[in-house]
């Protein structure tokens, strides 16, 4: 389901400072900050489903990774710390898609510097041989906690976590899951693979987690009601990015102690949300957008080569075509 501009244009929240503090139950009292406080911004997003040019829509021609790779360029460029998530199924479940999509996507990614990605069911669609390859080749981290080698029990990846020093010395923790209950299509060959539940997972890797950093990101796969419940059994984690079933979160919306943020599928808005940290990584205050990827924001000319790169076509508006 593709989402209408006037559905959340321009959507924006305000998070008060006392909500935020109360809130961070996870560092005490007595912590000593061991870096600087920070400013941070977070670009989230999920459920691409392989809607790698825009809709093409009559009234708004939203959308698509050309400018979503400008909008990001953009972002990068007036601020200190930018930390850029997404919660997975970037690839499309169509018969018609196609392998050069999904390169295409992760190397977009790459351009736009992705700092972490946990893959969705969508995202074996060509099976994990394939996915492995692929995160070989990328700069950003795949990270998925519970995805482990059935035969030996190691993460898929290679990690379950990946860390973020921001300017300052503020270490981001980012690690991600998938929810056990989710069925593979059939033609995923789900033998070479094991999802572990995602809250026992969690339970284990918190204490690392921990020690190793002092905000904490999750990209949970798992739907909006199953993220929540996750964010209430595994208290601790700053942020939850959602994934699956196209997700969209419009208000302030919290669960153990976390922000539940989800930005809706398609890729017509990514999600921003500019943060305050104290030097013991506390939000201190912060406000959410969801922003759209509109029409009126350029195409990114390195993005728009790997179109031509991939013999990807434009949709005739982007194109410019009428």
């Amino acid at each position: 389901m593709r989402m209408g501009r006037q559905y959340i244009c321009g959507a924006a929240l305000l998070l008060a400072l006392g909500a935020w503090v109360c809130s961070c139950g996870k560092k005490t009292a007595e912590q000593k900050p061991r870096a600087r406080a920070a400013e941070t911004t977070l670009l989230f997003s999920s459920d691409l489903l392989g809607h790698v040019r825009s809709c093409g829509c009559v009234v708004k021609d939203m959308g698509g990774l050309p400018r979503r790779a400008t909008y990001v360029e953009g972002v990068r460029a007036s601020i200190d710390n930018l930390v850029m998530v997404d919660a997975g199924d970037a690839f499309g479940p169509e018969l018609d898609y196609a392998q050069k999509e999904a390169d295409l996507t992760f190397e977009s990614y790459t351009v736009m510097g992705l700092d972490a990605f946990t893959p969705g069911e969508t995202d074996f669609v060509f099976g994990l041989p394939f996915l492995e390859e692929l995160a070989k080749r990328v700069t950003f981290n795949v990270v998925a906690a519970n995805l482990v080698d059935p035969a030996t029990g190691q993460p898929i990846f290679g990690k379950t976590y990946a860390i973020k020093e921001l300017k300052g010395g503020l270490r981001v923790g980012i690690t991600g899951i998938l929810d056990e209950s989710i069925r593979f299509p059939a033609y995923i060959d789900a033998s070479r693979f094991k999802v572990l539940p995602a809250a026992e997972t969690l339970k284990k890797l918190m204490p690392e987690l921990r020690k190793n950093a002092d905000f904490l990101v999750l990209l949970s796969h798992a739907g909006v009601d199953r993220s929540k419940a996750l964010a209430s059994e595994v208290p601790g984690f700053d942020l939850v990015v959602i994934g699956h079933g196209e997700p969209i979160i419009k208000d302030l919306q919290k669960s153990g102690g976390a922000t539940m943020l989800a930005t809706g599928g398609a890729g017509q808005f990514i999600g921003r949300i500019d943060l305050k940290l104290s030097g013991a990584g506390k939000i201190e205050s912060g406000q959410m957008n969801l922003v759209p990827i509109e029409d009126t924001i350029e195409l990114s000319s390195a993005v728009t080569e790997l179109f031509k790169k991939y013999g990807v076509e434009l949709t005739d508006k982007a194109a410019g075509k009428h």
